[in-house]
C-alpha cells in the first residue's frame, strides 16, 4: 500500500510540474513565460477561496492522470510515460 501511494504522489508531482509549465491563455495559445504560483492556483481552485483543498488538488490530479491515459485505460503504460516525459521536456526548455 506504502508503494502505491509513493507512486500516486510522484504521478500527481509530475503531471502539476507539467501543467504548471504548460498552462495555456484562453485563446489556446501557450504563455511565453513560466506561469505564476497564483495562476496555477487558479486553475486548481475551483471554488475560487484562494486554496487548494484535498478535494481540488484530487480532481485536478486525476483530470491530468486522464490526459495522459491516452487509450483511456485507466493505467499508463510505457508509452505514455515517454510522451508525458517529452512533454515535461519539451515544456521547460521554454
Amino acid at each position: 500500500m506504502k508503494t502505491n501511494w509513493m507512486f500516486a504522489w510522484i504521478i500527481g508531482a509530475v503531471l502539476v510540474a507539467g501543467t504548471i509549465v504548460s498552462v495555456t491563455t484562453a485563446s489556446g495559445q501557450k504563455t511565453a513565460s513560466k506561469p505564476s504560483a497564483k495562476l496555477t492556483l487558479t486553475a486548481i481552485d475551483t471554488d475560487h477561496d484562494g486554496t487548494v483543498s484535498k478535494a481540488e488538488f484530487m480532481t485536478y490530479i486525476e483530470a491530468q492522470f486522464d490526459k495522459v491515459d491516452t487509450d483511456h485505460d485507466g493505467t499508463l503504460d510505457a508509452k505514455e510515460f515517454e510522451q508525458l516525459r517529452k512533454n515535461l521536456a519539451a515544456a521547460t526548455t521554454r
